[in-house]
C-alpha cells in the first residue's frame, strides 16, 4: 500500500507534486525525486526538492485525504508504519471513540493506533480547490 496522503497537491506537465507555498500567482512545488532537478527543481535543507511556477501552468489543484472504515466508522488516516495504521475521530460520539479504545490527544480529536488488517477499507477523497 502507498502512503498515507493527506495534503494539497497538483499536476504539473503531466506529473503530481505537493503543494508547498501558494499565493494567488505562484505555487512552490515539492518533490522527492531527485531527477526532478532536470526540470528546474532545487535541492532544500538537503530533504525535498523545490520549484516556484505560475499557477497558469498548473493542470488542477485539490487536495486529497485518506480514509480508512475501522469498526463500521469513517475514520482519517494520518500516518502509517508496517502494518499499523494511525487513526483519527474528530466529529462523531467521544462515547464511540472511547468505547474503540481510542485516546483523545487534543481537545475533541481522538487516534488510535490499529492493525491494517482489521480496517476494512482505505480510500481517499479528492477534492478540488
Amino acid at each position: 500500500m502507498r502512503n498515507v496522503r493527506n495534503d494539497i497537491y497538483t499536476i504539473y506537465k503531466g506529473k503530481e507534486y505537493e503543494v508547498g507555498a501558494m499565493n494567488p500567482d505562484i505555487v512552490s512545488l515539492r518533490s522527492y525525486d531527485p531527477s526532478d532537478v532536470s526540470d528546474g527543481f532545487s535541492l532544500y535543507k538537503g530533504v525535498v526538492y523545490i520549484k516556484r511556477v505560475h499557477r497558469s501552468e498548473l493542470e488542477e489543484i485539490y487536495s486529497i485525504t485518506t480514509y480508512a472504515e475501522y469498526e463500521g466508522i469513517k475514520f482519517q488516516a494520518i500516518k502509517e508504519d508496517g502494518d499499523k495504521i494511525l487513526l483519527s475521530g474528530v466529529i462523531g460520539d467521544y462515547r464511540v471513540f472511547e468505547s474503540l479504545g481510542m485516546k483523545m490527544v487534543d481537545k475533541g480529536v481522538y487516534e488510535k493506533w490499529v492493525d491494517k488488517s482489521d480496517v476494512t477499507r482505505i480510500y481517499e477523497e479528492k477534492e478540488p480547490l
